[in-house]
């Protein structure tokens, strides 16, 4: 007679313990609504960046595209949508501040000119304080989500610094002549043997003017058995005028743009193309 009520209590028991199991593993898991909300970044690499904190909590998509020669190209959002931009200056490029149901920005004045803002997703050393920024803003779109986001985050900038910390494995030791547009503060972060010119004679190259000097920079730099470096953000007064069997040129992400696996790219790009000869 005791053992069906002894099995009674075990049952109870265990469902009680289950019941706590399930409400532990729930709070560690995000919150999630019946239909995940989408939100539109105003650039791929800030969708990207998004996408990756947020996880499954919400869609993020982009509200321009890199063509094939790293400009980026607007798309066309419905209207009434949750957009997120660097600032009111990068919202207004990509016609996000207007017909938005809400409009988030990292900044309230980002103190970069306009021309100089391509290199942002590929400095190591400013796409931190980017993603912190972007963690107050994804909370303040979900902020049930908030703990997270937050390892979320904290996982972001471990992979940015475990894949320098590959990039500079590969290719610390090779020498290149960095011609870059865009990429520059990337792939300086990894390779000990990277020289840039200075931004004077950059700012002439880039006017047209001390053509020489560059032609005879690249003859120097393949005497010295350098790789000239140049990706599709290289202004065209620059990259016309090269020409040599040692360029590594670095194309823009593709439509399926992957944060870190292109980041990683650049590195692998490189340090394959000097492996190779």
């Amino acid at each position: 007679m005791n053992r069906p009520l002894r099995s009674k209590k075990f049952i109870r028991y265990a469902s009680r313990f289950l019941a706590v199991v399930c409400v532990v593993v729930m709070l560690d898991f995000p919150a999630r609504a019946a239909d995940v909300p989408s939100v539109y970044a105003s650039q791929p690499w800030l969708g990207a960046m998004a996408s990756f904190i947020v996880g499954t909590t919400m869609k993020v998509r982009s509200a321009s595209t890199w063509d094939s020669s790293g400009a980026l190209r607007a798309r066309k959002i419905p209207q009434n949508s949750t957009a997120i931009a660097l600032d009111p200056l990068d919202a207004a490029r990509f016609n996000l501040d207007r017909n938005q149901k809400e409009l988030h920005v990292l900044y309230d004045n980002l103190p970069i000119e306009n021309t100089r803002r391509g290199p942002l997703p590929f400095d190591p050393s400013v796409l931190p304080f980017l993603s912190q920024r972007l963690l107050i803003v994804l909370c303040e779109l979900s902020p049930d989500n908030y703990s997270f986001y937050q390892r979320r985050l904290a996982e972001f900038q471990s992979r940015l610094e475990s894949t320098v910390e590959v990039g500079r494995s590969l290719i610390h030791d090779i020498p290149v002549l960095d011609l870059t547009g865009a990429v520059s503060p990337w792939v300086m972060a990894a390779c000990g043997k990277a020289v840039r010119p200075p931004e004077s004679l950059w700012n002439s190259w880039i006017g047209n003017t001390r053509t020489p000097d560059l032609v005879l920079a690249v003859k120097e730099a393949e005497n010295r058995g350098w790789w000239i470096l140049m990706d599709a953000w290289t202004p065209a007064p620059v990259r016309t005028r090269v020409f040599s069997q040692r360029i590594v040129l670095i194309s823009p992400p593709g439509s399926d743009y992957d944060f870190f696996p292109y980041l990683h790219d650049i590195y692998l790009q490189i340090w394959s193309t000097a492996a190779a000869k």
